[in-house]
């Protein structure tokens, strides 16, 4: 068995991964994984992927311990990774990477990678038009020199638009309402596959997931290693909080009141997926062969705002943070800056009613695999937010308040 990847080094892209690797350890001489991807000034893609398998993902394949030299050595035989760039016309491609990808068919060939940026700051939307739609317009002209047997695009399920109610997991609909640029360029892209799909026959398959959080099947539970979203959310009044302590040891333990009046709808939440449900389900339904063609990778139900908020700001010991339900004209300082950075990001998203992304074509997929999407509530936001902790969210090593939502990979 063959199967390519893009986005293995984010969030979705790492777990399924690992996944596939977990899936067949016992027999990963059969198989062979591409992971194409980007060198960074600091290392190459091979040596990124190495770190990523040795950091996290023993844990999720089955290894107890950090040092097993098994579980890192089978799946470095099994991995072969392949530099290319999706702003680069061409993808920059090399041709021997391109001779070893085309020496058979490839059966499964995931596109996973997708640039999140959810800001409507100048710039932002050109960005994104060159990495999610001309990018995969580049992976498509790749797909064609290629024998593939399935070709699956992650989109997001936020491609809807903003819209409530009850949601298919094929709307097309570009004149939605969008929230930001983001939402549309992925539309955009996926309507690119579903036209490459008519034209040249090939099978591909459609993933829409939610907004996406930390592992809550594989081990270590709550492994994240992007702090967006909720994460995100929270690392702004953490970022505030520390302006006001002295020592940066009681930056959990010592209290400190903010008083920011933030806008969110109390009738409403967060669609909120597991990264490692996601996962499996991606593999699952291609091994599978399942029939359908387009899937929303998400929740059950919403995590209501009130309630992750809350679990948050008792996470960083900040209080005076209290609900409205219109973002007020007599803004302070610490609001303004509120609303400017983070709460503009978040807002149109928290503040957005109800949204139930329909999943009733995975009831079959899930019940074989025997999956099931463990809810993000008051059993778990626990466990999520205690490995964000240890990680600081993030702030400490970027130095900057989030303004990306994860609605993808």
């Amino acid at each position: 068995m063959r199967i390519a990847l893009t986005g293995a080094t984010g969030l979705i892209g790492r777990n399924l991964l690992f996944e596939i690797i977990k899936m067949n350890f016992n027999d990963l001489d059969k198989v062979e994984v591409f992971v194409l991807g980007r060198s960074r000034a600091n290392a190459t893609i091979n040596e990124r992927i190495e770190r990523i398998i040795a950091e996290d993902g023993v844990f999720y394949i089955g290894s107890n311990r950090k040092q097993d030299q098994s579980a890192k050595d089978q799946s470095k035989k099994a991995v072969t990774c392949v530099e290319i760039n999706l702003e680069e016309d061409g993808l920059g491609i090399k041709p021997d990477d391109h001779k070893r990808l085309s020496a058979a068919p490839i059966d499964i060939f995931y596109h996973v990678a997708a640039s999140t940026d959810l800001r409507n700051a100048p710039g932002v939307e050109q960005l994104l038009e060159r990495a999610n739609v001309f990018g995969t317009q580049q992976i498509l002209k790749l797909i064609a020199t290629l024998k593939i047997g399935q070709f699956c695009y992650v989109g997001t399920a936020y491609s809807c638009g903003n819209v409530s109610g009850r949601i298919q997991p094929d709307v097309l609909d570009a004149n939605s309402r969008f929230r930001s640029p983001y939402e549309k360029s992925k539309l955009d892209a996926e309507t690119l596959v579903r036209a490459f799909s008519k034209k040249t026959g090939v099978r591909c398959r459609y993933f829409r997931p939610s907004v996406t959080c930390g592992r809550l099947i594989e081990q270590p539970l709550g492994s994240i290693s992007k702090f967006d979203v909720i994460y995100g959310w929270g690392s702004f009044f953490f970022q505030m909080k520390l302006k006001y302590i002295k020592s940066f040891e009681d930056r959990y333990t010592q209290p400190v009141e903010l008083n920011i009046r933030t806008c969110y709808n109390l009738k409403s939440g967060l669609n909120i997926v597991p990264a490692d449900y996601a996962a499996k389900v991606m593999y699952h339904v291609c091994m599978q062969n399942d029939p359908g063609e387009s899937y929303h990778l998400v929740n059950n139900a919403e995590t209501p705002h009130a309630l992750y908020m809350a679990h948050l700001l008792r996470a960083f010991n900040v209080q005076g943070v209290t609900h409205v339900e219109h973002i007020p004209n007599d803004l302070n300082h610490l609001e303004k800056l509120y609303y400017k950075t983070a709460g503009k990001v978040f807002t149109p998203y928290i503040n957005a009613q109800p949204m139930l992304f329909i999943v009733d074509n995975l009831k079959n997929v899930c019940a074989k695999a025997k999956l099931s999407c463990p809810p993000v509530d008051e059993k778990t936001l626990p466990v999520l937010v205690e490995f964000a902790k240890k990680q600081d969210f993030g702030v400490i090593k970027n130095n900057s308040v989030s303004s990306k939502i994860t609605a993808a990979a």
